[in-house]
C-alpha cells in the first residue's frame, strides 16, 4: 500500500505536470452563449469540476462598454469552464484567475500562480495593456506586444498553438513585440507566456508563498477566406 507521503508526492507531481502543460484561455461558446474560460492542454479534453478546474479559487472577468470602461461579468463555474457572459460585437474580453499556492519541493519556496487571459474578436483592433502580464494586439494581423506591469517585456519565451500544428516556440523581441507570420490556416490561435516568475512573496488565502508566477494567453480566430 502506498504511504501517505508517497501518495502526496505522486499527487503533487501529477498536478505539477498538469499545470506545466496546461493553458488557461477565453473562447467563444457555440450558439451565441457568450465567452468562457477553459483550462486544458491545447487540443486535449477540458479540465472539469470536480477536478483540476477547482484548483482555481478566484476567477474574475470583464469586457469593455461603449466608453471603453471595464464591465465586470458575474462569473459562474460550470462543468468544464467558467462562464463569463456575452460580449458586444467587436469588444474583447479579459479574465484573471488565481491558482492554489503550490509547494512542489521542500528546498524551494512555494509559488502563487496567477493566470491572465485576453480574447480578441475580429474587428477589435489595437488593444492597450489591461492585465498585469498582457499579450496585447497591435491591430496588425498576427502581431502583439507583451507587457508586464504596464511596460514592454523583451526577450520572453512564448508558445504558439496554431490550427493543425504542434506548439511552436517564439520569443518577444527587444521591444516586446511578437509576430505570428503564418496565418494561412483558418481556426483558433493561442499565444502564451508561461510561468514568468518574480521574487514577490506574500500570502494567498492564508497560505504563504515566496514566488509569484504569472502566465498569460491571447486567443483569436482566423476565419476562412
Amino acid at each position: 500500500m502506498m504511504t501517505r507521503t508517497l501518495l502526496t508526492t505522486a499527487l503533487l507531481g501529477l498536478l505539477s505536470l498538469t499545470a506545466a502543460a496546461h493553458s488557461l484561455w477565453i473562447e467563444e461558446l457555440p450558439e451565441n452563449a457568450g465567452v468562457a474560460v477553459r483550462f486544458a492542454e491545447w487540443g486535449e479534453d477540458f479540465e472539469v469540476s470536480p477536478g483540476h478546474l477547482d484548483s482555481f479559487v478566484q476567477v474574475s472577468g470583464w469586457t469593455l462598454n461603449e466608453k471603453g470602461e471595464p464591465q465586470v461579468f458575474d462569473v459562474s463555474k460550470q462543468k468544464d469552464h467558467f462562464l463569463l457572459g456575452k460580449v458586444a460585437e467587436g469588444k474583447p474580453a479579459f479574465a484573471q484567475a488565481h491558482f492554489t499556492v503550490r509547494k512542489l519541493h521542500e528546498d524551494k519556496p512555494a509559488r502563487a500562480p496567477i493566470f491572465y487571459c485576453r480574447w480578441q474578436p475580429e474587428g477589435a483592433g489595437e488593444g492597450k495593456p489591461s492585465l498585469t502580464l498582457d499579450i496585447v494586439p497591435t491591430g496588425k494581423p498576427g502581431e502583439a506586444r507583451v507587457y508586464f506591469r504596464g511596460k514592454p517585456l523583451p526577450d520572453v519565451e512564448m508558445g504558439l498553438h496554431a490550427p493543425g500544428k504542434d506548439q511552436q516556440k517564439l520569443k518577444s523581441d527587444a521591444e516586446g513585440y511578437v509576430r505570428v507570420t503564418d496565418l494561412a490556416s483558418p481556426g483558433p490561435y493561442l499565444l502564451t507566456v508561461a510561468r514568468y516568475s518574480e521574487d514577490l512573496p506574500g500570502f494567498f488565502n492564508g497560505v504563504p508563498f515566496g514566488i509569484t508566477s504569472h502566465s498569460s494567453s491571447l486567443y483569436w480566430t482566423v476565419k476562412k477566406k
